[in-house]
């Protein structure tokens, strides 16, 4: 149903690609982004905009369609804005995208935005990409798929494809991942990337230090960097020497690093991925001798068989994990949370989180407790909500405050959310309260939430409010 929405839409697209409003772009400022445009053609859709300021007015520019989850359109334009800027993009990033519910409100948001950018602007046809995290990666990803081509690549950030079935060996469109190391998608990823690189797709996934989120704005740079090589190599933009030689310089020192720490594994992967990103474009025969020499060291081998005995291990320990929370939430007794806690053994995994010597195992326990914590506090409780299971919800997002402690009074608030969003009024004001006890204080995220606006004109609701604001004055 999702693959024939998109499909839908694909006529917009194309029948807009060549048409330009002249000198409608001069309204708006360069080298800032403007944090609301909206759409001419949808007046409830917007997006954050950014303009390079050393870009020549009225030449074709590349641009990056950026998709965040939780209609946060600044906040994501700020991770490419240095891009953006250093390589002459546009930047549009939706005020509306959203993720884990209904398709149809991100793929309005993505036509409106379209619509608007091809009507306002010279937009270089060649180097259009969407760019998406979690949720909206996956629906980048659907996009970019059935577009006929007319998106050159997706930057996938905590998320890759839909389903099994978009991976294939004629995809066509280029493909970045991006992910942290503690992220509950990091697994995913990383089977991903050796699925893509199996068929031979063109992809690259980096890795960075954190949880389930945006990438850091270096990654962010990085992405793009590579989606102009990938473009250089096959000459839809000039070729730029110095561009190539700073960056392949950057990332064999990041190579380098790794084998000087000893992790001979990462740094074979990474020559090798430089010798495929620059070949054509510079002299890679540096890149390919290191990756030789370290493809010849036994100990490279071994460190490689130790990492996927590792993931395979914690695939299993996350489906018994799983399995061992829904034996529980099942029961018709209702078991404290703390049951539940000790069931799925959460003081051992924390302790193994924080304090094992290997750091491998380290990332390893606290990807298994991102993956519990996103269940307990989001995903199972608004399934329960839904069926009108309000025990078994609740016992969720204690399990969750359990397993996050120092974030029990957000774990709180989302509950209510959830439970407003489920039309429950009077336990969202209830479990309001309960999170301002637990220690949420953020009163701006409060009077913001669309996820709250069910309670705007509660008494209970305008008294927590208040009383926030109070104290934070």
């Amino acid at each position: 149903m999702r693959g024939r929405s998109l499909r839908a839409a694909l006529p917009i697209l194309v029948s807009l690609a060549a048409t330009r409003l002249p000198g409608a772009s001069e309204q708006f400022p360069r080298g800032e982004i403007v944090p609301r445009v909206v759409c001419s053609g949808n007046g409830q859709q917007s997006y954050a905009l950014y303009l390079p300021a050393a870009s020549a007015s009225g030449k074709p520019l590349p641009i990056l369609y950026v998709l965040d989850p939780r209609k946060r359109g600044v906040l994501a334009a700020e991770r490419f804005q240095e891009a953006a800027e250093r390589y002459g993009y546009i930047l549009a990033s939706s005020n509306n995208t959203m993720s884990d519910g209904p398709l149809a409100p991100t793929l309005e948001a993505i036509r409106a935005i379209w619509t608007d950018t091809h009507e306002r602007f010279a937009i270089d046809p060649q180097r259009v990409y969407l760019v998406g995290f979690s949720g909206t990666a996956r629906a980048a990803c659907l996009l970019a798929g059935t577009s006929g081509g007319q998106i050159a690549g997706v930057i996938g950030c905590g998320a890759g494809f839909p389903d099994a079935t978009t991976a294939k060996k004629d995809l066509p469109f280029l493909f970045f991942g991006a992910v942290g190391n503690t992220d509950f998608n990091y697994r995913e990823m990383r089977d991903l990337d050796r699925t893509l690189a199996g068929l031979g797709v063109t992809r690259r996934l980096a890795v960075f230090d954190g949880p389930h989120g945006w990438p850091p704005v270096p990654v962010c740079t990085r992405a793009v960097e590579w989606m102009e090589l990938r473009t250089m190599q096959k000459g839809a933009r000039p070729r730029d020497d110095a561009f190539a030689s700073r960056v392949l310089e950057r990332e064999m020192a990041d190579a380098a690093a790794r084998e000087a720490a000893g992790k001979l594994g990462e740094a074979l992967d990474r020559y090798r991925e430089i010798a495929a990103d620059f070949d054509g474009l510079a002299d890679v025969s540096p890149a390919r001798a290191a990756g030789d020499r370290l493809a010849s060291d036994p100990r490279s081998a071994k460190q490689k068989k130790q990492q996927e005995s590792l993931e395979q291990r914690e695939d299993v320990q996350r489906a018994e994990l799983a399995a061992k929370l829904m034996e529980d939430l099942r029961s018709d007794d209702p078991l404290p949370p703390l049951r539940v806690s000790a069931d799925l053994k959460l003081t051992a995994l924390k302790r193994r989180a924080e304090s094992d010597p290997d750091e491998a195992q380290r990332l390893s326990a606290k990807r298994l407790l991102a993956a519990l914590s996103v269940q307990t506090s989001f995903y199972l409780p608004r399934e329960y909500l839904e069926h009108r299971d309000a025990r078994r919800a609740r016992l969720c997002a204690a399990v969750a405050a359990e397993i996050s402690p120092e974030r029990a009074g957000l774990v709180w608030y989302n509950f209510a959310c959830l439970q407003a969003q489920a039309g429950d009024k009077k336990s969202a004001v209830a479990t309001l309260r309960e999170a301002v006890e637990k220690g949420f204080h953020d009163a701006n995220l409060m009077e913001s939430d669309p996820d709250l606006d069910a309670l705007r004109d509660d008494a209970g609701y305008r008294k927590i409010l208040e009383g926030l604001k109070g104290a934070a004055r």
